[in-house]
């Protein structure tokens, strides 16, 4: 099965700036924010926000004394006006396509111009693009319906943002015909909804066999990319979530092409790329289909991570003590799994698949991360109470580190840059493996100085990338759900760039102080790692919307070529000693 995805997907310019705003309001202000109407045509979005103290009222609800948001398709002149002169606050999220066309409307309606609009009568946006209409207004929906329209001296055509590119055209062509020289036409169809539909054209033509369109129902602009296909005889699903899929609407070798609508998130439209993945995997038999599940499980329980802490520190200790490789193990993974339990409910829309892994199994989880933790604190404590002073603090931090009533301890410290750094999991998480597999090792081995710089040099670097790939990869959905990462407090750019600097840096410190002090050169193949990670962070930031499995797996790939450099090192060396 061949899967392609449109190159003109997801939110639209309007949409994105209205939610980036929107959800910069929700992490800072204490207030709720009160909307009439929903924000954005996707109820998915939209039941987040909700969620996160956006409150969706009827439209004669008042906003008095309270914060006040304008949705993204306006609303009515008058309406706006009440709610300015009521509302304590007021945000406007108003397109700025769309206020484009209600200054068109107004300035020529006040100048005696007739205004038609070609759009959908009942539409958010058509609504309130008619109240700026001071010279009468008609709505035509078809080219049928033009006979009806009433005498005047001039008249305005301009277009619902959203309305269909074809029938834009063949209304324009109809009236030019009747009203010549009296009509003033104004092209307002946004870009971003003429190239969604015209990459769906361009993949009928290919001879796609499946269009799979991501979007609400409500959506006028997803509706008629979905119509698109179906008048054309192409097998078409229209989608609100990957839920919607099933592998039995598919064959093996379809060509299927995916487009979204201009309010669809990229974390939904990330999700059903992840289910076509895995039903192009079921496709290829039951080994394959099994390997993949297998691979799935060990990355999202991070299984496979915790393996690779045994050999990471191992690596960084020199293989000082197998207990306290054995710790690490069982430390990490105790800690991502009592965390996953901990923000199991916030997976839902994000990740279903460790959503219902860790709700379904949530005791058993538990359980098993509690047994994890007693092996990793009776085995450190044959090594005096220093260790075993710092694997206690670092138990006691990683089980509280996600409970709610510690996230209020920090609040109410009130340093902004303690919080957003407890709230930036790269960092935490980071400083979290080297502790338990390069210091705590190091520090019992009383290892030498240079052997404390270029491990935790080494250690750092590594688990940093992975932490800003996993971060990238997630961008998406941390995003609309208020998670403050790295990427998203300074920006996926900044982030990179950061990323690449500590790379080049940690990489550099480790080269130069292994090849200064240590005789064994075969030390610094497993920095290789390094080069993998920078490509893979060069491929996700040039890709608008990936299936995160597919991703997620490549980045842990890693883990398992570490382990093979680490052993082919320990071979060099026994060979070459």
């Amino acid at each position: 099965m061949k899967i392609e995805i449109s190159s003109h997907s997801g939110f639209c310019m309007g949409v994105r700036s209205a939610v980036l705003k929107i959800v910069k309001e929700l992490n800072t202000s204490p207030d709720a924010i009160y909307v009439h109407g929903p924000i954005i045509h996707n109820p998915q979005t939209t039941s987040i926000l909700e969620k996160r103290g956006l409150r969706t009222v009827r439209d004669e609800e008042p906003v008095v004394d309270k914060t006040a948001a304008i949705r993204t398709h306006g609303i009515p002149r008058d309406k706006l006006s009440k709610i300015r002169g009521e509302a304590k606050r007021v945000i406007n999220l108003t397109c700025p396509r769309v206020a484009k066309v209600q200054a068109i409307i107004n300035r020529h309606s006040r100048n005696g111009a007739f205004t038609i609009i070609t759009g959908d009568e009942d539409h958010a946006e058509v609504i309130g693009l008619k109240s700026y209409a001071r010279s009468g207004v008609m709505v035509i929906s078809k080219a049928d319906s033009i006979p009806s329209i009433p005498p005047a001296e001039r008249y305005l055509v301009v277009s619902q943002t959203t309305f269909d590119r074809e029938l834009f055209d063949a209304i324009i062509r109809r009236l030019d015909e009747k009203l010549k020289d009296r009509l003033l036409v104004f092209d307002t169809i946004c870009d971003s909804t003429r190239d969604r539909q015209l990459d769906v054209a361009a993949a009928i033509a290919r001879g796609i066999d499946v269009l799979v369109v991501v979007g609400g129902r409500n959506s006028a602009n997803t509706r008629r990319l979905a119509d698109s296909g179906r008048e054309r005889g192409i097998r078409t699903f229209h989608i609100e979530t990957a839920d919607e899929l099933a592998a039995n609407g598919f064959n093996k070798n379809d060509y299927v092409f995916i487009t979204a609508g201009a309010s669809t998130p990229g974390w939904i439209i990330n999700n059903v790329l992840e289910k076509l993945f895995s039903i192009q995997y079921s496709q290829q038999g039951i080994f394959i289909a099994g390997l993949k599940k297998l691979f799935e499980f060990t990355i999202r329980t991070n299984i496979l991570s915790s393996l690779a802490a045994y050999f990471i520190t191992a690596f960084a200790a020199r293989g000082f003590s197998h207990e306290l490789q054995l710790a690490a193990t069982l430390y990490l993974f105790a800690m991502y799994s009592f965390n996953n339990c901990l923000t199991a409910p916030q997976l839902r829309e994000s990740n279903p698949y460790k959503f219902n892994l860790y709700h379904t199994f949530r005791l058993p989880f538990l359980i098993v991360s509690a047994a994890c933790t007693l092996g990793a604190f009776l085995l450190v404590i044959p090594f005096g109470i220093i260790i075993w002073g710092t694997y206690v603090a670092s138990i006691v931090l990683g089980i509280v580190y996600s409970m709610q009533f510690f996230q209020n301890i920090i609040k109410k410290i009130g340093s902004v840059f303690i919080h957003k750094i407890y709230n930036s999991k790269t960092l935490v998480t980071s400083f979290g493996w080297v502790i338990v597999c390069a210091f705590v090792p190091l520090l019992a081995a009383h290892a030498a100085l240079h052997e404390f710089a270029a491990m935790l040099c080494f250690v750092f670097g590594f688990i940093f990338l992975r932490n800003i790939i996993l971060d990238l990869i997630g961008l998406q959905s941390d995003l609309i759900l208020g998670r403050e990462t790295l990427p998203i407090l300074i920006g996926e750019k900044s982030a990179v760039r950061i990323a690449k600097s500590i790379s080049i840096t940690a990489a550099f410190a480790f080269v130069i102080i292994t090849v200064f002090f240590e005789q064994n050169i075969w030390m610094l193949l497993p920095a290789l790692t390094y080069v993998y990670y920078n490509y893979l962070i060069d491929r996700i930031s040039k890709q608008e919307y990936l299936a995160a499995l597919k991703y997620e797996l490549l980045a842990d790939v890693n883990f398992i070529i570490f382990i093979a450099l680490y052993w082919i090192s320990l071979w060099l060396n026994s060979v070459f000693d």
